[in-house]
C-alpha cells in the first residue's frame, strides 16, 4: 500500500471510530422515533388533546439524528439534542408510568382497552424505555467527559498510528 493510501485509510478508520462512539444512541434514537411517530398517529386518530407530546418527541429525535450526521465530519463529544431527548423521554415514562393506574391512562392511551393485561404491558414497555433512556443518558455524561470505551479505542489507535 502507498504511504498515500495508507494515510488515507488510517484517516478513514478513525473518522470510523469516532462516528462509531455514537452507535447506541443513534439507533435508540430510530427506535424511539418510531414508537413516537406510531403512538402521533395513533392519538391523532383518536383526536386526543396529547398529541403534541409525541410531537414534541419527534421534533427533538429529528433534531437529534441531524447532531448525529453532523458527527460523522466533526468530531464532538457535546450532545445538547441527545441528552434533551432522552431527557425528555425519561420525564414521559415516568408520567406515564404515574398515569396507568389513575383515570389519566385513557387520556394517554385512547386507542388501548382498560384491562390489567394492557396495564401491566405498557408498564413493562415504560419501564423498559425509562431504563434505556437512563443509560443513554449515562452513555452520554461519559461521552461529554471523554470516559467512555470508544474513546479509549481511538487513542489506542491514535497512538499505534502515529
Amino acid at each position: 500500500m502507498t504511504t498515500k493510501k495508507l494515510e488515507m485509510h488510517q484517516k478513514t478508520s478513525l473518522t470510523n471510530l469516532y462516528f462509531n462512539r455514537f452507535l447506541a444512541i443513534r439507533y435508540s434514537t430510530a427506535f424511539f422515533l418510531f414508537i413516537n411517530l406510531y403512538w402521533f398517529v395513533f392519538l391523532g386518530g383518536s383526536l386526543s388533546i396529547v398529541a403534541f407530546l409525541p410531537l414534541s418527541i419527534l421534533v427533538l429525535a429529528i433534531l437529534t439524528m441531524y447532531e448525529q450526521i453532523k458527527l460523522y465530519r466533526i468530531h464532538n463529544n457535546r450532545l445538547p439534542y441527545a441528552k434533551a431527548l432522552y431527557s425528555a423521554l425519561s420525564v414521559i415514562c415516568i408520567v406515564l408510568l404515574i398515569s396507568v393506574n389513575t383515570s389519566l391512562f385513557h387520556l394517554f392511551f385512547p386507542f388501548f382497552k382498560n384491562t390489567q393485561y394492557v396495564l401491566n404491558s405498557v408498564m413493562v414497555v415504560l419501564t423498559a424505555s425509562l431504563l434505556i433512556n437512563f443509560l443513554l443518558l449515562k452513555k452520554i455524561k461519559k461521552i461529554e467527559l471523554n470516559k467512555d470505551k470508544s474513546f479509549q479505542r481511538i487513542q489506542a489507535y491514535q497512538q499505534v498510528i502515529n
